[in-house]
C-alpha cells in the first residue's frame, strides 16, 4: 500500500450541474487514513453550505474498490486510537448530516471503514461485483467508526451480528436482499446510475429534502412522541414556502414541478 495522497487530492470534489461528486483518490484501494478523513470532514462542512448542490456521489477511484477500509499503516499503535476514531466518525456523521442526499456508488471491495464509510451515505448502489463487510473481528477488534450502530439498524440486531461475529463478506446480490444496499447493477453501468439517481433527488425540493433527512436520521433514536413532534415542526415550518406553493400549483396543472430551493 502507498503512502497515499495528501491534501485536496486525498478526497477530490468534481461539480456537474446540481450533483457533486466526492472521489476517494488513492487507487487501488483507496484506504481511509487521515488525510482523508480531514478532506471528507471539510468538503462535507463545505457542500452542506452551498445551495447550488442538491445531491453527492461519493465514490472511489479506479475499478478495485470503494474503500478497503483503514489504512493500516496509521493504527499500528494503540496510542491516540481513541482520539483517532472519534475524527472518523465525526467525519462520517458530517457526511450523513450534509441537509442533502448523499449516495455510495459501490464498485469492487467496500471493506471495514470503507463500509462505515459507504453506511453514513444515505443511499448506496452497487456494481455486481461488489464485496461488502466488516472484517474488523479478524483483526482482534471490532468497528469502530459507527459500523456496529448503522449496520444493525440497516439488516436488524441478529442479522448484524452474525455479519460481524463472523467477519464474513456479503457479495452484492446479498447486500441488497438484506437491506444494505438499494440497488445493484451491471459494473460498466454503477457511474451512469449513481449520477442518474442523483440527478432525480437534485430534482426534488431542497429544503422539503432536508427536512425529511433531518426528521429520518434525527429521529430514529428519540422516543416516538418526540420524533413525532420533530416531524410535524421541521414540516410545518415548509408550508407555504415558494416550493410549496410551486409544488401544489404544479399538480393542478398537471406538469412538471420546478423547484428553487425557497
Amino acid at each position: 500500500m502507498s503512502d497515499g495522497p495528501t491534501g485536496q487530492e486525498a478526497v477530490i470534489l468534481e461539480r456537474s450541474g446540481q450533483v457533486a461528486t466526492l472521489l476517494l483518490n488513492d487507487p487501488p484501494h483507496n484506504p481511509i487514513g487521515q488525510a482523508q478523513v480531514e478532506s471528507l470532514s471539510e468538503l462535507a462542512a463545505k457542500l452542506a453550505g452551498d445551495r447550488s448542490v442538491r445531491a453527492v456521489v461519493l465514490k472511489g477511484a479506479g475499478t478495485r474498490s470503494f474503500s478497503a477500509g483503514a489504512n493500516l499503516k496509521e493504527v499500528s499503535s494503540a496510542e491516540g486510537m481513541r482520539e483517532n476514531f472519534q475524527q472518523r466518525v465525526d467525519a462520517f456523521a458530517a457526511v450523513e448530516a450534509m441537509g442533502k442526499p448523499v449516495i455510495a456508488a459501490i464498485r469492487g471491495n467496500c471493506l471495514g471503514g470503507g463500509l462505515e464509510l459507504a453506511m453514513s451515505c444515505h443511499f448506496r448502489i452497487a456494481s455486481a461485483d461488489a464485496r461488502l463487510g466488516l472484517p474488523e473481528i479478524k483483526l482482534g477488534i471490532g468497528p469502530a467508526w459507527g459500523g456496529c450502530q448503522r449496520l444493525a439498524r440497516m439488516v436488524g440486531r441478529s442479522r448484524a451480528l452474525e455479519i460481524l461475529i463472523r467477519g464474513r463478506h456479503l457479495d452484492a446480490r446479498e447486500a441488497y436482499e438484506i437491506g444494505l444496499v438499494n440497488e445493484v447493477c451491471d459494473p460498466e453501468a454503477l457511474d451512469e446510475r449513481a449520477g442518474r439517481f442523483a440527478a432525480e433527488l437534485a430534482e426534488q425540493a431542497p429544503r422539503a429534502v432536508a427536512a425529511i433527512l433531518g426528521s429520518v436520521i434525527g429521529g430514529a433514536d428519540l422516543p416516538l412522541e418526540e420524533a413525532l413532534r420533530h416531524e410535524l415542526d421541521a414540516m410545518a415550518a415548509l408550508a407555504g414556502t415558494p416550493d410549496n406553493v410551486e409544488g401544489i400549483k404544479a399538480f393542478f396543472e398537471k406538469r412538471k414541478p420546478v423547484f428553487e430551493g425557497k
